[in-house]
């Protein structure tokens, strides 16, 4: 089976505390660049780096659209940006199972993986989004394609 996830819609509220949150990050970042004495050229350096930041976290801070396939033997997630997230699990090999109730920065998901723990990030890990009509049950197929022992 087939389903589309379609993009994150985040509301007004939220992108203006993800931004608030970058702009506190990047002026911390750089005020730490510029303490250590790595760039001594002034506030302009603070400004352009602050809104470069907060211009990309703006532009790439919502889930894009991709295809969730539920077959017999995997789950796989094909999409994203430039093709990247392309990652499955197969029966039997999920090591990483993890429900998230979401927060500022992500939505209420699952998080499943082959890998650990620690390697999900490089190695890639399937997300299932909460608001998915058949969430439960694929949540429920995915249990039982617990990697035993």
């Amino acid at each position: 089976m087939v389903y589309h996830v379609k993009a994150e819609s985040i509301s007004l509220a939220k992108r203006i505390a993800r931004a608030a949150f970058v702009v506190l990050l990047t002026c911390a970042l750089n005020y730490l660049w510029l303490w250590r004495g790595a760039n001594k050229s002034g506030s302009w350096d603070w400004f352009d780096l602050t809104v470069i930041g907060v211009v990309t976290f703006l532009l790439d801070s919502r889930r894009r659209e991709f295809d969730l396939e539920v077959d017999d033997e995997t789950i796989r997630m094909r999409g994203g940006v430039f093709g990247v997230g392309n990652s499955r699990v197969r029966r039997g090999h999920i090591r990483y199972f993890h429900e998230s109730s979401g927060n500022m920065f992500r939505e209420p998901a699952l998080w499943l993986s082959e890998h650990g723990r620690g390697h999900r990030f490089f190695f890639g890990r399937v997300s299932i989004p909460a608001n998915l009509p058949e969430y439960a049950q694929i949540r429920a197929t995915a249990m039982t394609w617990m990697e035993i022992g």
